[in-house]
This record gives structure tokens, sequence and C-alpha cells, in this order.
């Protein structure tokens, strides 16, 4: 059976789940985590969940009186579009024209210390991160 597409909404989260869904709410929409990370400090306390099988990560924050809420999503499944493209495995030059395409702004580009290149368009707090063919292997979205 194939899945649905997994459609990313830069600033919003994705089709998944949204950006200040709480633990219930992500829950109720994909299902408990396959691993759990805590991160405590002294400031504040957050939370990664792992989705294996759907290529999803999640990034959870404290919030006062809201409990934990997702502020982060990292996908790696090929099952990923944007602007109604698949993306995965695209290039740099791809995903810059479809960025541009869609009015992204201005892009920023780094080759990563363990290798992988980092496609970024900060108006829209997305980064793209790309293997040492340029190929595109992950997305990262974050929220205001």
């Amino acid at each position: 059976m194939k899945t649905e597409k997994i459609k990313i909404l830069p600033m919003e989260g994705c089709s998944l789940i949204r950006f200040g869904a709480s633990e219930n709410d992500v829950i109720n929409a994909i299902g408990e985590p396959d691993e759990r990370e805590n991160i405590d400090d002294e400031d504040y306390s957050s939370e990664i969940w792992y989705y294996d099988d759907k290529g999803v990560t999640l990034f959870l924050d404290e919030m006062e009186d809201e409990g934990l809420l997702v502020s982060g999503i990292e996908l790696e499944d090929d099952n990923c579009e944007l602007e109604g493209v698949s993306i995965m495995g695209k290039s740099i030059d791809e995903i810059k024209g479809l960025a541009q395409k869609a009015g992204y702004g201005e892009a920023d580009v780094d080759k990563e210390e363990w290798g992988e290149f980092r496609l970024s368009y900060e108006d829209k707090l997305l980064d793209f991160y790309f293997d040492e063919t340029k190929k595109l292997i992950s997305v990262s979205l974050g929220m205001e």
C-alpha cells in the first residue's frame, strides 16, 4: 500500500503534523514514536521523537503552561513533496529553482563539518541537506 505524500508546509509544519501540536495531538495523528530522547537543560526541557519507519523526527519544546509542543520537524522520507514536487534525491540546483519559483527568498549554501551540504532559506526556516553527491537526503523545518 502506497502511503500518502508528506507535504512540506513552510512555517506551518507538514501534512502529518503542524507546529504547536501537543504530545497528544502527535500521538493521535501519527502514533507513538519508536524512540524518545529527553534533553533537559537548566532553562528548558525538550524531547526528540523518532519515527524511523516514516523517516520523520519531531522536536518538541516545553512551552510555559502548555507542555511539550512541536517546534521542529525533520523529514527523510522519499515520499516528501514541496510545492507539489517530490524532492528527495533532487540536486541543489533543482531545489534552488523550485524555491526561487515559490518565492522563498535568499538562499545560503554551506558544507557541514560532517560532509553534508546545507541549503538554507532563513525567511522560511527551511534547511535542505544533501549528501556528498549533492542529492537531497533530508529537510529540516522550523517555526518562528
